[in-house]
């Protein structure tokens, strides 16, 4: 619980966010799926992008 905690507030913002975005898409009946998965994975990209930039994710190095 400490971890979480120590977590910048900038991030839970765009946690948060993403998390609020990809939710209102799942359950708006006037959005096709495919357009479903797109928002939702690219909600995801977006999230590791800033976790990875603010250096509290670390992604493995594959092929180096």
């Amino acid at each position: 619980m400490e971890s979480l905690q120590s977590i910048d507030p900038m991030t839970w913002i765009i946690v948060v966010v993403a998390v609020l975005i990809s939710t209102v898409v799942l359950f708006n009946k006037a959005v096709k799926f495919i357009l479903k998965i797109a928002v939702i994975g690219v909600m995801i990209l977006f999230v590791v992008y800033f976790l990875v930039q603010a250096g509290i994710l670390e992604l493995p190095n594959i092929g180096t």
